[in-house]
């Protein structure tokens, strides 16, 4: 009679084969994929993926390599792959036919996806749980994990695998009906099914149901229903015929040579028998069929020849009985000889243990005079040693403390030292800085008056002009005398610890200031500065700072421009920062010169377009002053084409 878990075990063994033939050895595809891992996380999963790709076909070297990654997943942390692996194994393990350890680790993976709260995780180590006491001929409790993986299929709604444990359910179920032959548990595994295919229709049309099919023919045999036995096994006939599945088309066809035998067509069970046979021989690989259902062809064949219709009904013949009597004879008889054997083993040893507790107990009591002196003896030496190593220790304690006071004393000089250097250095450098400043700051006015005293003595002006010189002259004295106004302000704010005041600065107001000291500078050389910089625009800095930054590089613009062009002083705003241009139309850079003033450090003096001079310090002291606020300033230039100077002021 047709049997379902052999016909499953059947099929996993084809599939088995042909995975065989179609794997590379497990270490050399391991290694294969070792070599395209970059990291810790992508190695342990190359582990996993090489395991789970060989297990069917050489489950043994798949535990090994499986172990291997789960090790490595151990060492470096990486929960999520070590769960994967741990489960894999537990796979391997029902395979391996291990169900005691394969049940135990998945109950270790069920534990550690409950700690995680991952549902789908549960659900499917339940059904793992439940598929390996199904494996190891435990039905009773395979259906009660099924019944609690089925609870939370339903409760997070996968389909996909609510279909499977209804499924699998129905195949325990089945067994039971088919086994003991209750008609009870045959229409319970009936209606059940029924069930089943329907989720199926409604829930997965794509999904084939023809082993299910195959099993309710089966059942409405054991049940002695032949009409629709036949209606089942047609349909999975119909189906395995059409998409060329020969084990399972041998399996339905079987099941139809004995629904017409149950209907008294004795000749045409016989054609049917031959149609399974010659499906066989076409092909080799599934020459095990042949033993598969051998007992089902002898039970059909006798059939057929005593003409009787309720042969076939029998789960198990005669000579299969006698076969599991035997067997079991044989199990009884092995099971006494092990228990004689653990009996005689037990008496021999309980002796020997016997004759060790004497050996021992003489031992001891002469052991125990041996050790009362020996103990007493090195009692008495440990008391000695112990109060002289804690005099040691209280005078080794009373040495340290005062190496690390006078320790900590030198420390606390030294950093004194170090720290009276650093302001030392610091203020010297500061003294160079102030005079530094004032001495650039002062050398552009006065380098215009000797330019305005020198045209005056060379020609012979009228009146009016030389009343304009001296107005210009006079300006040019207001100017210096503001600039060291404001010198002296921001020196005597770097004495007091160059303390920032952080103002709001309107932008537009501080260009319009700074043109305005240079309308002198501006007339001679005819040039003008356009300010498109909104009057709304405001920034957070230090007012003296800022006004300092901006009029060092105004007066460099100046300087380096040609006669009668344009300076234009523009802003734009980004996501974080303000950023204020000063475009110049003059003698511009080169690269070298360019990299030469990004590095914030004295440069070397260039005269102006009218051989203006300078002291090379100016665009330095800006980069500082910039950077104290925590600003920046980058430059553009081309040779001969002009400079751009940023001001870059992030916005936090």
């Amino acid at each position: 009679m047709f049997n379902f878990k052999k016909c499953v075990l059947s099929l996993a063994f084809v599939f088995a084969v042909i995975a065989a033939f179609s794997q590379n050895a497990g270490w050399d595809k391991l290694k294969e994929e070792l070599s395209h891992a970059s990291n810790d996380s992508t190695q342990v999963l190359a582990y996993y993926k090489t395991a789970a790709s060989i297990y069917r076909s050489t489950p043994k070297e798949a535990k090994e390599i499986a172990l291997k990654g789960y090790e490595l997943a151990q060492e470096k942390d990486i929960e999520e792959v070590k769960i994967d692996l741990l489960n894999l194994l537990g796979v391997i393990d029902s395979k391996l036919q291990n169900f005691n350890e394969s049940i135990a680790t998945h109950f270790k993976v069920l534990k550690m996806r409950e700690k995680r709260g991952d549902k789908k995780g549960m659900m499917l180590s339940l059904l793992n749980i439940g598929n390996v006491f199904n494996m190891s001929y435990d039905p009773e409790q395979a259906l009660i994990y099924y019944e609690k993986s089925l609870v939370i299929a339903k409760e997070i709604k996968d389909v996909r695998n609510h279909a499977n444990i209804v499924t699998n359910i129905g195949n325990v179920l089945a067994q039971r009906g088919l086994n003991d032959g209750k008609q009870k548990d045959v229409a319970t595994a009936i209606s059940y099914i029924l069930k089943t295919i329907d989720f199926y229709k409604k829930n997965l049309p794509e999904e084939e149901i023809y082993n299910s099919q195959i099993l309710l023919g089966n059942l409405y045999i054991k049940q002695g229903d032949v009409n629709k036995a036949a209606y089942y096994t047609d349909l999975a006939i119909d189906h395995t015929d059409k998409n060329n599945l020969p084990v399972p088309l041998c399996y339905a066809r079987v099941n139809r040579a004995n629904v017409m035998v149950l209907r008294g067509q004795f000749k045409e069970a016989e054609q049917e028998v031959e149609r399974i046979k010659s499906i066989i021989r076409k092909k080799p690989e599934f020459s095990f069929l042949t033993e598969e259902l051998n007992g089902d062809f002898e039970k059909i064949a006798k059939a057929v020849k005593e003409g009787d219709t309720n042969v076939i009904l029998s789960d198990k013949d005669s000579a299969q009985r006698q076969l599991d009597e035997d067997a079991e004879t044989l199990r009884v008889k092995i099971r006494e000889e092990l228990r004689e054997k653990y009996d005689t083993e037990k008496k021999e040893l309980e002796n020997k243990n016997l004759l060790l507790e004497n050996q021992a107990i003489e031992r001891e009591s002469n052991g125990i005079k041996l050790l009362w002196g020996g103990t007493s003896t090195l009692l008495l030496t440990f008391v000695l040693m112990f109060f002289l190593l804690r005099k040691k220790n209280q005078l080794l304690r009373e040495e340290k403390r005062k190496v690390e006071k006078a320790r900590d004393e030198i420390e606390e000089q030294a950093d004194q030292i170090r720290q009276q250097h650093t302001e030392l250095v610091q203020a010297d450098r500061f003294r160079s800085r102030i005079f530094s400043v004032v001495s650039h700051d002062l050398r552009a006015p006065i380098a215009n008056f000797q330019v305005l005293l020198s045209i005056s003595k060379l020609m012979d002006l009228p009146a009016e002009e030389v009343k304009k010189n001296l107005l210009i002259i006079g300006q040019e004295v207001e100017m210096a005398s503001k600039m060291l106004d404001e010198l002296l302000v921001w020196s005597s704010q770097q004495m007091s610890n160059e303390t920032l005041e952080m103002t709001v600065i309107h932008v537009s107001t501080v260009v319009e200031d700074c043109r305005s000291l240079f309308e002198s500078r501006l007339l001679l050389k005819k040039l003008t500065i356009e300010n498109l910089i909104s009057p709304q625009l405001t920034v957070l800095g230090d007012m003296k700072r800022f006004e300092f930054i901006l009029r060092n590089i105004l007066s460099n613009a100046i300087k380096f421009s040609f006669l009668g062009k344009h300076i234009t002083v523009s802003s734009e705003e980004s996501e974080k920062e303000i950023i204020i241009a000063i475009a110049d139309e003059g003698a511009g850079m080169d690269e070298k010169k360019l990299a030469s003033l990004q590095r914030q450090d004295m440069q070397e003096s260039y005269l102006g377009t009218l051989q203006e001079k300078g002291a090379g310090i100016g665009l330095m002291l800006c980069h500082e002053f910039a950077n104290r606020m925590g600003w920046y300033i980058r430059m553009e230039s081309k040779l001969g084409f002009g400079s751009v100077f940023f001001v870059c002021i992030p916005k936090r």
